[in-house]
């Protein structure tokens, strides 16, 4: 584990919220980037965004379930300097990551959002798709999936998940957050999800 991964995990661990949870969706956020490189051609420290993004995602919740997306955003640049090995702008991107895990997809009328630099909004859009489908993945908060391989066509990305149980939520919750991924990639997401054997 890296340095800046360490500050991230503190600071989550600092605020005590479904930390299981939080790990999960980064462990398939992280699947996700790795086995769709093709797709986004983004490097080890986007890599690193989307991890410390996917880690504080939930951290909202400490405020209230209500705009906890928001909450998210705020709190993690509240807390930037917890967080010394980002500089400010990549905090910056790691809030808006965080902010668009659910509800809203990225858009210039979120003031955080425009103020971004164009190369950062495509970075923002094309993490936080992962983000959502990742947060999908793991909508029971169960940490169900054992395994995540994805195939690429012209046309289609393909998931496939091993799960412990209920099939039937995962695949659910991770189309029903594809949105984004779908307008980031111009390629419809299906998901299929079998229990695990063995």
């Amino acid at each position: 584990m890296n340095e800046r991964c360490t500050q991230v995990e503190a600071l989550l661990k600092a605020f005590d919220w479904d930390v299981a949870h939080s790990q999960q969706v980064r462990n398939l956020a992280l699947q996700l980037f790795d086995q769709l490189i093709s797709l986004h051609n983004l490097g080890t420290n986007e890599r690193d965004l989307l991890e410390a993004a996917a880690l504080l995602h939930d951290i909202g919740w400490t405020v209230s379930h209500d705009k906890h997306h928001k909450h998210a955003h705020r709190l993690i640049h509240e807390n930037r300097r917890r967080l010394p090995g980002f500089t400010a702008s990549e905090v910056a991107l790691i809030a808006n990551i965080a902010r668009y895990h659910r509800k809203a997809l990225p858009a210039l009328k979120h003031k955080p959002f425009a103020e971004l630099t164009d190369a950062d909004r495509e970075i923002v859009r094309k993490l936080a798709a992962f983000l959502r489908v990742a947060d999908g993945l793991d909508r029971p908060h169960r940490q169900e999936v054992r395994q995540l391989t994805c195939e690429i066509t012209c046309a289609v990305v393909a998931l496939r998940l091993q799960v412990r149980y209920d099939p039937e939520a995962h695949q659910t919750g991770g189309e029903r957050k594809c949105d984004l991924f779908e307008q980031v990639y111009h390629r419809r997401l299906t998901v299929a999800a079998a229990l695990a054997t063995g």
